[in-house]
């Protein structure tokens, strides 16, 4: 009985739920949104997206006619618990509208 309480406990302990970093395409995708809402904050409503190209590991090119933005992701971690684990937390932060 003792080992059955044991191995109970032992199975309970590994199987708690726990966050984890986003697959490949997951955090991609989450790039692109940000990357997106900032550009098209960024060029307002008088410039169409015509393009988005990843240049550098999180360094985005984004096109509209003749002006380019680069965009770039940059961590911004916030405050957890120890032990923590979770997807990146990140900010995109765009350069100055090259037209």
């Amino acid at each position: 009985m003792r080992k059955l309480v044991m191995c109970l406990t032992l199975v309970l302990a590994t199987t708690l739920p726990a966050m984890a970093a986003l697959p490949p395409q997951y955090q991609r995708r989450a790039e692109l949104t940000a990357v997106l809402n900032v550009a098209t904050e960024t060029f307002g409503i008088g410039h169409i997206i015509d393009a988005v190209e990843f240049t550098a590991p999180d360094v985005y090119s984004v096109r509209s006619g003749s002006c380019t933005l680069t965009v770039r992701i940059v961590n911004a971690p916030k405050e957890h618990a120890p032990g923590w684990v979770g997807p990146r937390e990140f900010e995109a932060v765009p350069d100055p509208l090259a037209c």
